[in-house]
């Protein structure tokens, strides 16, 4: 049988830690008034600020989207994903103490618990787990590319289950986004990757940008009555429900835990949900309160290019002409779907 090393821990070391990261968590719900304040000081438009929180949001997750490549180098999608959701977990719950935002709402109809449930639990537990896997088989570049596909799906469904027909642009912009992938899935002989592992790949990622866009779909109602913060937690808890049953069925749970005691894959864990699901959300929240939907949607979807980029700089990825028309058809495809 397979031996695992456990590491002994510093008590010194554990108490800076703690107090390191509660720190820069207190430095973090002060941070949005803090600039809000300077900025309406120095009498810029809150318009223009929620653009730029927007932006800051591309960017912030196209670093997270990193971190989780590089986590998703040692760690498995299932574990990872089982990490990311109770690190968030545990990070919102204090969140929302602090915001007095009451943990069982009284005025919420038990129609709205069971769809932000869903949506957690389909969003999360599933759609993020296909996402890591696609991840994994397809690298940063690639997967950005696909995620692109996210657009189109949240205009399908909402053509299906909110009755929102689509416009003659966006069902164009749909179609670019399809070449974008064909693009991008179509493989050489020869080429770096086998076509298994791509198609896999791709499969996974067109999967989880189907999956999400029915979730959030599905909690879309529920958003106009209740606080953001709090639908967040309740879509977390019940994803983090799932997935401890999903775990508890694999045999081979000590080797899916076994990569997060060592230094390199849990650090890149710990801040991928930390940019990913504190920050970025953080600033999402911001972009959309401050500016219009669409203003923060088109802004938003830049995250592609950023992608892209880091990963050519940061995990060396080839971009090729291919990889730049795949990202150009697929931008444009979004831009189409979200501004029609």
């Amino acid at each position: 049988m397979r031996q695992f090393v456990r590491f002994r821990r510093n008590p010194c070391q554990d108490r800076l830690f703690q107090l390191k990261y509660s720190f820069a968590f207190r430095s973090l719900l002060q941070s949005e008034k803090r600039i809000v304040d300077r900025i309406q000081g120095e009498n810029m438009p809150l318009d223009l600020l929620g653009k730029i929180m927007a932006l800051l949001c591309a960017i912030v997750w196209a670093g997270a989207v990193i971190l989780f490549k590089l986590a998703g180098d040692k760690i498995k999608p299932l574990a990872l994903n089982l990490y990311k959701t109770a690190l968030t977990v545990t990070i919102l719950f204090p969140l929302l103490l602090l915001l007095g935002i009451p943990l069982i709402p009284a005025d919420v109809p038990g129609r709205y618990w069971l769809a932000i449930a869903a949506s957690g639990i389909l969003g999360i537990a599933v759609a993020d787990t296909m996402f890591f896997a696609c991840l994994n088989r397809l690298g940063a570049g690639v997967t950005a590319i696909v995620d692109c596909l996210y657009a189109p799906f949240v205009m399908t469904a909402t053509w299906i289950y909110l009755f929102e027909k689509p416009r003659l642009e966006q069902i164009g912009g749909a179609a670019l986004v399809i070449a974008a992938v064909l693009v991008v899935a179509y493989r050489k002989s020869g080429g770096a990757r086998p076509a298994r592992q791509i198609i896999s790949g791709v499969l996974f990622g067109v999967g989880a940008m189907a999956i999400m866009a029915v979730s959030i779909v599905l909690m879309k109602p529920a958003l106009s009555r209740v606080n953001v913060f709090w639908v967040t937690e309740l879509r977390m808890l019940s994803a983090l429900a799932v997935l401890l049953v999903m775990f508890a069925w694999q045999k081979n749970r000590r080797q899916l835990l076994a990569p997060l005691w060592q230094k390199g894959g849990r650090h890149y864990a710990f801040w991928g949900a930390i940019f990913g699901n504190l920050i970025s959300m953080t600033l999402w929240v911001a972009a959309f309160k401050y500016t219009s939907v669409n203003s923060a949607a088109v802004l938003n979807q830049t995250n592609t290019v950023f992608v892209v980029v880091l990963a050519a700089v940061f995990l060396k990825e080839t971009f090729t002409r291919r990889r730049l028309l795949a990202t150009l058809l697929g931008v444009a495809g979004s831009l189409l779907v979200l501004l029609g």
